[in-house]
């Protein structure tokens, strides 16, 4: 049996813990007890912060671990990288940890290599911004946070200082990003990297509620694009994953497609796609378990993938922005495609972020993309 430790028990882990139990694995979960809500789908929980770099490598040697991950949680890298080159077991390099560990990091590694990027440049304080012009619309954003949080799209200067304000205050580091908005369609591509291979493994369609926060609405499975900017987004992303030095690891990369047909890389997670991408979309779309792939990615037994299917698949998300997905969640019964839901009957939040939200349903269809 394979002893997994996993960095991190939050809600967005709960659907990787429950398939790596499903796959038969010894789960040993690592994370603070308030809020693990993953903690009923671990053998073994150690109540401690993951960022206690000492205390998990003990926790790791002493459980002899045969593989470290953090499944889609990224502030738990540092910890998984020092562990696991501690413990000889598979993961990126402190390089990598280095190029992938802010947006701005990225972008300057992407200049460096000539992958194409927004222009940007980054700012601690409002104060600045003095004396500068820009050329609007402009996004705003942290330079190190997720989930939608603190992006917001400027279309003149009235709305900049609190943008930038927000951003900050969203950012660990205290800083933000002010860049160039590319207009256009946006994907995320979801890849394993073997030994410095990458494989690419589906193209995800994204929709998002667009200006100011850009949350995420919708994602569909496989990307309703060319064979042939199929093949240029691919080559991209290959080149976007080398530039950072992710050599053996899951990936998430986030890009998007101009009015003009240029495409831009936005940002490069070294982990799992969340929102239901890697755990789900991939093996409905593909019949590949991407889960089963970066656990056997990480315990060293990581065979090239195989998709035995050519499918189609998404999630829908209940929230403010979108408050019919209820009603089809209540009528599901008439939706065959529609394979998980879940929701509550909470008052609906205001949505500022990917974290305001209520419910969900994925579908899965062998003939085409459902029309909801």
């Amino acid at each position: 049996m394979i002893k997994l430790a996993v960095l991190g028990a939050n809600a967005p882990s709960l659907t990787f813990y429950k398939q790596a139990k499903s796959l038969g694995c010894f789960v040993i979960g690592i994370a603070w007890e308030e809020g693990a809500v993953c903690k009923p789908f671990c053998d073994k929980f150690y109540g401690i912060s993951f960022k206690e770099k000492e205390e998990v490598l003990r926790i790791c040697r002493e459980e002899q671990v045969d593989g470290i991950t953090s499944f889609s949680l990224e502030s738990a890298l540092p910890t998984l990288v020092y562990v696991a080159k501690n413990l000889g077991l598979v993961s990126n390099s402190e390089e990598c940890l280095k190029l992938t560990s802010t947006k701005l990091a990225q972008r300057m590694a992407f200049e460096r290599n000539g992958i194409p990027v927004p222009a940007y440049f980054s700012i601690s304080s409002v104060d600045e911004i003095q004396g500068k012009e820009f050329a609007y619309p402009i996004i705003v954003k942290p330079v190190d946070s997720g989930g939608s949080q603190g992006i917001t799209k400027i279309d003149d200067v009235g709305g900049l200082a609190s943008a930038i304000d927000d951003a900050i205050a969203h950012s660990r580091s205290g800083t933000a990003i002010i860049e160039e908005f590319i207009d256009g369609r946006e994907f995320s591509v979801e890849s394993l990297s073997y030994k410095g291979y990458h494989y690419v493994l589906q193209i995800t369609d994204k929709v998002t509620s667009g200006s100011p926060h850009f949350i995420e609405m919708q994602h569909h499975q496989p990307a309703r694009i060319s064979l042939d900017l199929a093949e240029r987004i691919r080559v991209l992303v290959g080149k976007a994953l080398t530039a950072l030095c992710i050599t053996d690891s899951p990936s998430h990369t986030e890009l998007k497609l101009n009015s003009k047909g240029d495409l831009y890389i936005i940002e490069i997670g070294a982990r799992m796609g969340g929102d239901f991408i890697s755990a789900d979309l991939v093996r409905l779309s593909t019949g590949y378990d991407m889960v089963k792939g970066a656990i056997a990615l990480a315990t060293g037994h990581f065979e090239p993938p195989v998709k035995t299917r050519a499918s189609y698949s998404g999630v829908y998300f209940y929230s403010k922005l979108a408050p019919q997905v209820r009603d089809i969640i209540i009528n599901h019964q008439n939706y065959p495609e529609i394979v998980e839901y879940e929701y509550d009957d909470g008052p609906l939040m205001d949505a500022h972020s990917n974290a305001d939200r209520r419910g969900y349903f994925l579908y899965q269809s062998d003939s085409c993309r459902p029309e909801f």
